[in-house]
């Protein structure tokens, strides 16, 4: 039976792969650590590809010009490390440049059929980038009459990039935060779109991790006004000791009642956004003990 073309992108893999044969015995805490990563292998390995001929320029830009802002934002990304981490600029400055850059290699190629590639293809950027078969074409604009690299092609989308982090964020890139547009947008299917009653039942959150991190935080992507929102992640995380089963443990993203006004809506949500967990015991005599009520569901007899 045919399931789908579609796969686990390779760059979780690799960077996974890493993590595994970094150590030769691996214990509960490290297969968590592995669920926790928000390390970009894409970014890592994109980067230095994308601003090779950008970084160090030597050319002087006064204060307040858009050369000296591209400046600050390529300064920043040299000195970071991949990590997507909610309370870092950087995170932010990447995607964008990300989601500009692809948007620039494949408008004037592909028209409005272009809008169906909502998320950047890291495979497909590194092959333009290593000109794979000649797929540095993709750089050039066939509408003009000049003939640009793909050096031009990354300083005009992170230009780009950096006008739209301008009019949404402000221009002082040292003071972004990833986790304020990769919020988790856990919204109520029924009630969820209801004037006034949408504050109470939707629970938003800021989270680190991204497309193509370990911690799984995929963006919503396209062309809307909160593109980088995260509208896919691990909505439950366990990890299981199979030696010592009650040292288990787990998390769910929110809460374990679905009724918007109990306290156990969302009493899960802040220890699953900063990766903590709670234990996981199989022993039904622990459980009753700690107990603050029984819930018992009696499905309706026909």
């Amino acid at each position: 039976m045919h399931v789908s073309h579609l796969w686990g992108d390779t760059q979780r893999v690799h960077r996974w792969r890493r993590l595994m044969q970094g150590r030769e015995v691996h214990t509960r805490d490290s297969f968590i650590e592995a669920q926790l990563d928000t390390v970009s292998f894409t970014a890592r390995s994109l980067l230095p590809l994308i601003g090779a001929d950008l970084w160090f320029t030597g050319e002087a830009a006064p204060e307040g010009t858009p050369e000296r802002l591209r400046q600050r934002a390529l300064t920043m990304l040299a000195d970071w490390n991949g990590e997507m981490n909610e309370h870092l600029p950087e995170p932010l400055i990447y995607a964008a440049w990300m989601r500009a850059l692809m948007d620039r290699l494949i408008r004037d190629d592909l028209g409005p059929l272009s809008r169906e590639f909502d998320h950047p293809d890291p495979i497909f950027i590194e092959r333009v980038f290593r000109n794979v078969d000649g797929a540095a074409a993709w750089c050039d604009v066939k509408q003009s009459t000049a003939v640009e690299t793909c050096t031009d092609t990354a300083r005009m989308a992170l230009d780009d990039a950096l006008i739209w982090i301008s009019e949404r964020y402000g221009a002082s890139l040292e003071s972004l935060r990833w986790g304020d547009a990769h919020q988790a947008t856990h919204d109520h299917q029924v009630l969820g779109d209801v004037p006034l009653l949408r504050y109470f039942v939707n629970i938003r959150q800021s989270t680190s991790g991204g497309d193509n991190t370990l911690l799984r935080g995929r963006t919503r992507g396209g062309n809307g006004p909160d593109p980088f929102h995260n509208v896919h992640g691990a909505g439950y995380r366990g990890v299981y000791d199979f030696a010592d089963p009650d040292s288990s443990v787990f998390i769910i993203a929110t809460g374990q009642s679905g009724h918007f006004l109990s306290r156990y809506y969302d009493n899960l949500s802040q220890l699953w956004r900063r990766g903590e967990y709670i234990p996981m015991s199989l022993d039904p005599d622990l459980a009753r003990a700690a107990a603050v009520g029984i819930t018992i569901l009696r499905p309706e007899m026909q």
